[in-house]
């Protein structure tokens, strides 16, 4: 390797590296992404509480961070946020990897294309909070650039080391992450087969009885969870559990990256080398689509395979559109054209990065009502607008020393990962998953059936005793400690009935004294 190419890598390192830490510090200290304080922030904390029984069904990412939280004697926030500014560097590193050995590009054009890729709103929608995504995609492109030397069934020191790390690749995929791991065994398995490669056939073989063995034991989120059957589940209305519709999910991939579809379809239909890296782009824009053969297609999450699709689409759309400019006779207006359309997308990506939440400026944002969450109106973002984080955590600790340890708190669902690392026990908290938006509640009143069936069957009405409280003298056995907390907005006058117990700029909390034994909100 040669030192222009080290150089080459260190400075896409650098870039991707700043990319990851310019959100982190722009909303430090509160964590960026939806799956960040309601996923990974718990499940590590839960491991740092209990690492015998900590974990989850793909647990590699979680590991990772905690191994570098132990090994660094960083705490453990710190820890979260380095290792996913790293990824992002690496994952720069690994798109680099693919222009230069698969695509075969320069390595000044390998560095320019790295960049319009780590900018595209698809590979800064998993950089906001599918980090374990972003682990797995790293993983999933080094196979794909080490698969790429393989041509022959030769046995030797060098194949004896390239089979051993792609089958080490492969396991760090595999229990990554389940897409990324389906992605990358069927892309190797038509490689293997393509060129006839029968280690590698038997490799993937072995692999992928491994990998089915687990998630079918296991996984038990999914269509294939136990108990269901899988084909019913996917074509049954019972099960219909479809939050964007087909038209839904067209607005969102053609929004995403609708534009560079024309410049894709030149950059895959190319002749060139590069199968292994046109294999994956396929397989996550055919399972994008799969909303038009599956009636319950939320199973498979369409949505995700979108995201995921449009960082292969991007890279075959930076290529495709500079066959095109190539073509241009005038050597000033190709470098014009290029700079303009290069320069257009980063700095697309940069606003997406920079600009506080609730500006409406990328073509998904415009399509709110169809994309929804999926694609944030930008980085600024976690469950709520970031400034309303400090008022948030806040109102949970209000809760904490101005309620009985029998408290249970009524709210959404994604305020889950807050009050789940900062709500002190035996207090719970009670949370709907048919509940949209904090703003969304069901009104509630002293003569209603309206709060959803779910959350009915979460809230205990049997009688007990209260559990003892050193902060209050006296407690009736009957009575139910129970509160519910909303954000302010135009339909919080909802619960005007109910006393509110605490006021805050963003937050309420209104206390439900009318819960007792016998009596319920939803007699």
């Amino acid at each position: 390797m040669n030192s222009y190419l080290v150089f080459a890598i260190l400075i896409v390192f650098g870039i991707g590296c700043l990319i990851g830490i310019i959100p982190v510090i722009q909303n430090f200290p509160f964590p960026v992404g939806y799956d960040s304080i309601n996923y990974y922030l718990p499940a590590l904390y839960d491991l740092n509480s209990n690492p015998v029984i900590g974990g989850t069904l793909f647990p590699v990412y979680v590991f990772l961070v905690y191994s570098f939280h132990l090994v660094s004697f960083s705490d453990l926030y710190l820890a979260f946020n380095v290792v996913n500014i790293v990824l992002y560097g690496s994952l720069s590193i690994t798109t680099f990897l693919l222009f230069t050995a698969v695509l075969r590009q320069s390595v000044n054009k390998s560095i320019l294309f790295t960049i319009f890729v780590i900018l595209q709103l698809s590979a800064l929608r998993m950089a906001w909070d599918l980090h374990r995504d972003i682990l797995a995609l790293v993983c999933l492109n080094l196979s794909l650039v080490t698969l790429n030397h393989f041509r022959s069934n030769h046995f030797n020191k060098s194949a004896v080391l390239q089979y051993v790390t792609i089958s080490v690749l492969y396991l760090a995929t595999l229990f990554s992450d389940r897409m990324m791991g389906v992605l990358l065994i069927i892309s190797s398995i038509f490689f293997s087969i393509r060129f006839k490669l029968l280690l590698l056939i038997t490799i993937n073989l072995l692999l992928l009885t491994l990998f089915l063995t687990y998630f079918f034991l296991l996984d038990d989120i999914t269509f294939v969870s136990v108990g269901l059957n899988p084909v019913d589940t996917l074509v049954n209305p019972v099960y219909n559990k479809n939050s964007l519709s087909p038209y839904d999910l067209l607005v969102l991939q053609l929004s995403l990256y609708g534009i560079l579809i024309p410049f894709f379809i030149v950059g895959f239909l190319k002749k060139s080398n590069s199968l292994i890296l046109k294999i994956p782009t396929l397989v996550t824009i055919l399972l994008s689509f799969s909303w038009l053969l599956i009636p319950n297609h939320s199973y498979l999450v369409p949505e995700r395979w979108i995201i995921l699709s449009g960082f292969f689409v991007s890279i075959f759309s930076i290529y495709g559109f500079f066959l095109v400019a190539d073509r241009l006779v005038n050597s000033k207006l190709r470098n014009l054209v290029s700079v303009l359309f290069v320069s257009s997308f980063m700095a697309y990506g940069i606003l997406f990065i920079v600009l506080p939440y609730g500006i409406v400026f990328t073509i998904p944002s415009i399509f709110q009502t169809q994309t929804g969450l999926t694609i944030p109106l930008s980085m600024s973002f976690n469950s709520l607008e970031i400034f309303k984080n400090q008022d948030l955590v806040n109102s949970i600790d209000w809760i904490n020393t101005h309620t009985r340890n029998n408290a249970e708190i009524i709210g959404t669902m994604h305020w889950r990962g807050w009050f789940h690392l900062f709500l002190e026990k035996p207090r719970q908290y009670i949370f709907s998953e048919t509940v949209s938006l904090p703003s969304n509640y069901s009104k509630i009143d002293k003569n209603g059936t309206t709060l959803d069936d779910n959350l009915k069957t979460k809230i205990d009405l049997k009688c007990g005793k209260a559990e003892d409280d050193t902060n209050t003298n006296s407690i009736s056995e009957n009575e139910r400690n129970i509160y519910l907390i909303d954000s302010k907005s135009a339909y919080y006058d909802n619960y005007s009935s109910y006393p509110i117990v605490y006021d805050s700029e963003y937050i309420l909390i209104y206390e439900l004294p009318d819960l007792i034994c016998g009596r319920s909100l939803f007699n």
